[in-house]
């Protein structure tokens, strides 16, 4: 089954996801850390942590920090020294976990009704307070917007009065060096989408906090741009025409989106082609050397058969390319040279016949070897559910 967009408001905001490389700075959809996660402020907190409305924002810690750790889902931290053999290292709920550097963790929580950041040290358990976000708590867990992990950077939106027929103006907001600026507005109006293979939302700076790389589908359901600005100036360098299904930075100065076909900006070159293939979904290594996403048959120019999703893991220098022989969906690095995947069969959630949906396993693939494994979890240990991943390093 792919994805449709109806008359009725049925998409009211994102939770938040963490899925990329640890490459760049993230927001919520596209987590990667920044190059310095220091914290400028460090107020300590007590737990646990409340939220607004009764719902409380707990992580929760029963395993020794690691120098290889990956979050899955934003929910969930692995050490994955072995990545076929995972040991869970915390779990949360009602929150997105972040690894910083060193041996630490960070989350969003709500106090005195602010959201806020937290980081807690793995080894000693202690909690400090690193920034006070701008997005509204209410509800926090829908709102869009994204932020460097100190609080330096944050992107979110404002929405005027609705007309009466359901249109509004909604700014698009830059808060940095501790002023706010209006990045663009767009004329919004209701909407509404489902299916599996929908549009997916962009948010992400760069490595070096340069440029950011942003789409209008989160704040209008409608909306078909993707937009590149410079952070020091607010311009807006590129915007174009597609409905992105996720995108990373590969370098400082060079983003790749899946948008149908894989596409790429630099300055230099402005927005080009980069694979011709029908993706879904892009995530890149760490070391910015792959790019791994969910491959689509074409059927003609401008449709393609989304009831067989296949993985595909490229050389970002051309070349090089690996394809786990069953069907795949989520594939995500863990490490720069190992991509976890979750298997696919026939669906057992209803739809048309043929489509597939996750059967639960979850395989590692490692590209040193070419080989490809089921990933064995502890008992009790396996993720909930299935976004890859967040990796350090």
């Amino acid at each position: 089954m792919g994805w449709r967009r109806g008359t009725a408001l049925s998409f009211a905001g994102l939770v938040f996801m963490a899925c990329g490389p640890r490459v760049a700075p993230s927001a919520h959809v596209s987590p990667a850390p920044s190059p310095a996660e220091t914290s400028p402020i460090a107020t300590p907190i007590s737990q646990p942590t409340p939220t607004q409305d009764g719902i409380t924002a707990s992580v929760t810690c029963s395993g020794r920090p690691a120098t290889a750790m990956s979050v899955v889902a934003g929910a969930f931290v692995y050490d994955v020294a072995d990545p076929v053999r995972p040991r869970l290292v915390c779990r949360s709920a009602n929150t997105v976990i972040h690894l910083l550097d060193g041996n630490a963790i960070a989350y969003t929580a709500v106090v005195a009704d602010h959201v806020v950041i937290v980081r807690r040290d793995l080894a000693t358990g202690a909690e400090s307070r690193i920034a006070q976000l701008r997005i509204a708590p209410r509800p926090y867990y829908w709102a869009w917007a994204g932020w460097t992990w100190d609080g330096s950077l944050e992107v979110y939106s404002t929405s005027g009065t609705p007309s009466a027929d359901g249109r509004s103006l909604v700014s698009v907001h830059l808060f940095s060096n501790g002023a706010d600026h209006v990045l663009y507005t767009l004329d919004t109006g209701p909407g509404g989408l489902e299916g599996r293979w929908g549009p997916r939302s962009l948010l992400a700076f760069s490595p070096d906090r340069g440029y950011l790389a942003i789409s209008d589908f989160p704040f209008y359901i409608y909306g078909e741009n993707v937009r590149i600005f410079s952070l020091a100036d607010q311009r807006q360098k590129a915007v174009t025409k597609g409905t992105p299904t996720g995108g990373t930075w590969i370098a400082n100065d060079r983003f790749v989106w899946a948008s149908g076909s894989l596409m790429q900006w630099s300055p230099s070159t402005g927005v080009t082609l980069l694979r011709s293939e029908y993706w879904y979904g892009v995530t890149g290594s760490g070391d910015g050397h792959w790019l791994a996403g969910m491959l689509f048959a074409k059927l003609d120019a401008s449709s393609y058969d989304n009831s067989k999703p296949r993985g595909l893991i490229v050389a970002v220098g051309g070349g090089t390319t690996f394809q786990p022989t069953g069907l795949a969906s989520s594939p995500g690095f863990v490490t720069p040279t190992v991509v976890w995947y979750a298997e696919e069969g026939p669906s057992t959630e209803g739809g048309l016949a043929g489509d597939t949906s996750p059967t639960g396993v979850i395989h590692a693939f490692d590209l040193a070897s070419a080989s490809d494994q089921a990933v064995r979890f502890l008992a009790g240990e396996a993720p909930t559910q299935f976004q890859c991943c967040a990796p350090r390093g």
